[in-house]
């Protein structure tokens, strides 16, 4: 806490975006299957287990498996990707796709679930988590070699804040929002009556992620 509190505002903001990037990611994939389960394959997990219905339940839930297998394929083939993609759109720009891509992915799996499109769609889960693990950091390395170029140019010495601890701060975002999904969207769920809310919900807070690293987050030239 000492550190982010004395980080510079643009550290701070990278913080925050990364801690909305993973409240969404965490609010789908914690509950993905259950969804599958219960709204593409309109089982009920609380049905007799003899039941057609919880039959229906438990094939969702093994094809959501297989959607998450097809997030962990799409993650390794977008890394690759977005070393082409980054000379035209730089950073910046591909941090915001990946919170887009995500975002309007999961609001379609809400709005339209289907069984060939949701599994289709969940290609965009690996393009949010290949982002999430690598942009910020290259980020961090951005800030701080700018920083170093800044401290010769004036012939200071070497920064007080190192590398190791801003990306320890940036890490710790993902406790948080373990945190904060694991407190709030078991709530949320009792309350709206249906797991189509964790979709959702994943959707609104990528959307706003989006808007906060336009406004918020720098880029170094």
């Amino acid at each position: 806490m000492k550190a982010i509190g004395n980080m510079p505002s643009h550290y701070r903001y990278l913080c925050v975006s990364h801690l909305l990037g993973w409240t969404a990611f965490l609010c789908n994939m914690l509950f993905f299957t259950d969804f599958m389960g219960q709204i593409v394959y309109k089982g009920n997990p609380y049905s007799d287990h003899n039941s057609t219905s919880y039959a229906s339940y438990e094939r969702g839930v093994e094809v959501g498996c297989w959607g998450l297998c097809i997030n962990a394929v799409s993650s390794a083939l977008y890394s690759y990707v977005q070393r082409f993609l980054l000379p035209y759109i730089g950073l910046k720009g591909l941090y915001f796709v990946g919170y887009f891509v995500f975002g309007m992915g999961t609001s379609l799996i809400g709005l339209f679930p289907n069984i060939i499109a949701t599994l289709i769609l969940c290609s965009v889960f690996g393009v949010m988590s290949s982002t999430l693990y690598t942009i910020p950091f290259n980020l961090i390395a951005e800030y701080q070699q700018e920083e170093e170029e800044q401290l010769k140019l004036r012939g200071g010495g070497e920064s007080g804040r190192g590398t190791g601890v801003d990306c320890a701060a940036l890490t710790c975002m993902v406790q948080l929002a373990q945190i904060l999904v694991g407190a709030g969207l078991g709530a949320l769920v009792n309350m709206a009556g249906s797991v189509i809310v964790v979709v959702l919900s994943a959707s609104t807070v990528s959307l706003f992620g989006c808007i906060f690293i336009v406004l918020f987050i720098r880029c170094v030239d």
